[in-house]
């Protein structure tokens, strides 16, 4: 985007228009525009944190998003929107913001930031530290297996766990369970499953987010 400003002709150049929705973001590409205040299309996707694709979970209800704001970073200013706020958008529906943004008057060059903000009581925040396998007597921590997510309450999202270190070659798992306030729906392989050749050690859990905000460890017992 290149636009020049006013009698003093002062350059903006907009490399790119960064779009944040929790934690997540997408990049849209360069627009022309040439004047101080201009017009943009901002496309939004309720799209569920899903990675996976299993029957029992097709019948979950989810509950739509709700765009509550719509903060157009400094130095550049949303003028208006339509369609206004708050905005109700359904499960994978998509929907396209029309925006009119006025431009600093100043020299600027770099990239313009647009972040969607919902204050909707329908979804938690779940920060998860760090994974811990409790098993007999051994209590192992995964690493690398921190995740921030923003979900509907009480979602069920995938999370794989190795159990290399954990539970012995030939050895029988015959139960998982995910420590409150997660629960476990169910796992790939299930339970029982014993620990060989055709099985390995790489375990995928489908977990049942709590019904609140929460931040701290993912705590797995297996016997």
């Amino acid at each position: 985007m290149v636009f020049g400003l006013g009698k003093k002709g002062n350059k903006v150049v907009v490399t790119s228009v960064s779009l944040k929705w929790k934690g997540s973001a997408h990049a849209l590409g360069r627009i022309d525009v040439r004047e101080r205040t201009f017009d943009i299309k901002i496309p939004f996707q309720n799209k569920h944190q899903d990675d996976f694709n299993m029957d029992f979970l097709k019948t979950q209800k989810k509950p739509p998003i709700v765009v509550s704001r719509v903060d157009v970073k400094p130095p550049f200013k949303l003028v208006s929107l339509t369609p206004g706020l708050p905005a109700s958008v359904d499960d994978s529906q998509r929907i396209e913001f029309k925006a009119k943004i006025e431009a600093p008057d100043y020299n600027y060059e770099g990239p313009m930031e647009v972040e969607f903000i919902s204050d909707s009581s329908d979804t938690a925040h779940v920060e998860i530290s760090n994974v811990v396998i409790k098993y007999k007597t051994k209590m192992v921590e995964l690493k690398d297996k921190s995740k921030m997510m923003d979900m509907p309450k009480g979602l069920v999202f995938k999370q794989n766990i190795h159990l290399f270190g954990v539970v012995d070659f030939d050895n029988t798992v015959n139960k998982i369970e995910a420590l409150p306030p997660f629960a476990l729906v169910s796992s790939d392989p299930k339970v029982p499953f014993k620990i060989d050749r055709k099985t390995g050690y790489l375990v995928d859990l489908y977990i049942q987010a709590p019904q609140q905000n929460y931040g701290g460890p993912l705590e797995i017992k297996i016997s």
